[in-house]
């Protein structure tokens, strides 16, 4: 009986062994660039059709997956070591890139941006290469030929896919200027060869160039533009400014904040940290979706601790205020009760404002807290005028003599009768006052007589005696039966011989 025929049998490429010829593999190229090219090397098509010959599925190297690079480094011949360095893994919402999680906003997996000069270089669909610098959203033009990157329609997994469905490469377009710095600094650190200080080389590549962006934009646009609505040569300008910056470490990013700060529309003591620090600070707040920003966060945050007027329980950048550092008008009018306005002009009697402030003069004071602690203390445990006799043991007319002539300082000092409402005294200073009537020598025996007594023989009025008390000049004792001003008990005769002399 004759055998059937037999088919013929399709060998699935690279079953056995390494495809042939070999391609070799571009480090300044994406994973998925060189796949592309061998696949219209070996299959004249793309890479739908070479993956599966390969026993790999497709998404699994799309998405970058690690397994799968190496199963496809072993197919090609390539060290799985080399492709690793250009690979771009999806993981959840983000990008790998050397073990670095990135944005998708910052580095694209797909080939959506080419520059036409180097297409023409690379000499046709099987010779063109998807560049890794191209994949960065920073880069907008190509650092070799000094022409801006072109974008495709679409994003397409390769140049090849998107390219061949178009139906002319779009044509060079020179960008203006010498090359950025920072392309250059990010390609030298792509391939090794960056010479970075040890500020730059701890961050990862989106924390420094993210960092260099907002600082840049703040600085060249101003404090409310958008990175996403600039054209590309402001943007690219944006990212180089704020570079030049930011390389520089961490002194030179605090001088550039005291010149956002500066040139800040907002110059009020109590604006707030978006309205001093703009699209920074609103990038660093609600933009950064829970991921690291590197030391720009820190360094942004003490910035604003050591500028901005909080209190305890703000939070700044995710970090809770334990104390107060600086006061301003307002702050310290609602701490202590008062109106913003009201405030001020007790502010200017004590001293602390000139007198001549206008109200946008004093919005933009702030106070250190700590030195104004004594105000706040004094204000908040004040003695009201009404009180005052009770507390010094006084009668109403002694307390209110003593006022008067200036023996008891009221906190706010008056510069005519009426011209403070709610007089009142700071307990420290009537604690002081009484302390040294405590500390007068306890009544001893001799022919002794409270104050008022000594009025009334003609000796001086009761500012007067207590000046003399005070100093030393009169005898005075203490009876300790008694508190305060009522304790005071002296020898009226010496009193009248020393006041007559």
């Amino acid at each position: 009986m004759a055998c059937p025929a037999r088919r013929p049998h399709r060998r699935r490429v690279g079953a056995l062994m390494a495809l042939r010829p070999h391609i070799p593999f571009d480090p300044r190229e994406t994973v998925l660039s060189y796949t592309a090219r061998v696949a219209l090397i070996h299959t004249g098509t793309g890479i739908d059709r070479l993956l599966p010959d390969v026993g790999l599925r497709i998404e699994d190297l799309v998405l970058g997956k690690l397994d799968a690079l190496e199963i496809f480094a072993n197919r090609v011949g390539v060290q799985v070591s080399d492709l690793a360095r250009s690979n771009l893994q999806a993981v959840g919402k983000d990008v790998l890139f050397r073990d670095e999680p990135c944005q998708w906003s910052f580095i694209a997996r797909g080939a959506d941006r080419y520059c036409p000069c180097c297409l023409a270089e690379d000499g046709g669909p099987r010779g063109w290469k998807q560049r890794l610098l191209w994949c960065f959203a920073p880069v907008k033009r190509c650092a070799q030929h000094g022409v801006w990157l072109e974008h495709l329609p679409e994003k397409p997994r390769t140049l090849q896919e998107g390219l061949m469905s178009v139906e002319d490469i779009a044509p060079p377009r020179p960008a203006a200027g010498v090359t950025p710095s920072y392309l250059t600094w990010l390609e030298a650190r792509l391939h090794g060869t960056a010479e970075d200080s040890p500020w730059l080389a701890t961050q990862g590549l989106q924390q420094i160039l993210d960092a260099a962006l907002m600082l840049g934009v703040v600085l060249e646009e101003g404090h409310r533009v958008a990175p996403k609505i600039l054209p590309q040569d402001r943007y690219e300008a944006a990212v180089e400014a704020g570079f030049k910056v930011y390389a520089k470490g961490r002194q030179s990013v605090i001088k550039a904040l005291d010149l956002i700060r500066d040139t800040s529309p907002a110059q009020a003591a109590q604006a707030g940290p978006l309205a001093k620090y703009g699209k920074l600070y609103d990038w660093l707040d609600r933009q950064c979706d829970g991921r690291d920003p590197g030391p720009i966060r820190d360094i942004l945050r003490d910035h604003i601790i050591e500028h901005d007027v909080l209190d305890i329980g703000d939070k700044v950048l995710g970090q809770e205020i334990e104390f107060r550092r600086f006061h301003s008008v307002q702050s310290l009018g609602e701490t202590l009760g008062r109106k913003t306005v009201q405030m001020a002009r007790i502010l200017k009697k004590l001293g602390r404002i000139p007198a001549d402030a206008s109200a946008e003069d004093w919005s933009q004071i702030r106070f250190d807290a700590e030195e104004i602690a004594t105000l706040v203390a004094d204000f908040e445990n004040a003695i009201p005028l009404e009180d005052l006799a009770d507390y010094i043991g006084a009668s109403f007319s002694q307390a209110r003599a003593l006022y008067s002539e200036g023996i008891l300082k009221p906190l706010i000092p008056a510069d005519a009768p009426g011209a403070i409402r709610n007089v009142v005294f700071a307990r420290r200073t009537l604690d002081g006052f009484l302390a040294r009537i405590a500390a007068l020598p306890v009544a001893d025996g001799k022919d002794l007589h409270p104050i008022s007594y000594v009025c009334q023989r003609k000796a001086g009025t009761t500012p007067e005696i207590i000046r003399g008390v005070m100093t030393g000049e009169l005898p005075a004792f203490r009876n300790p039966k008694a508190t305060g001003l009522a304790s005071v008990v002296m020898p009226v005769n010496e009193v009248l011989a020393i006041r007559a002399a």
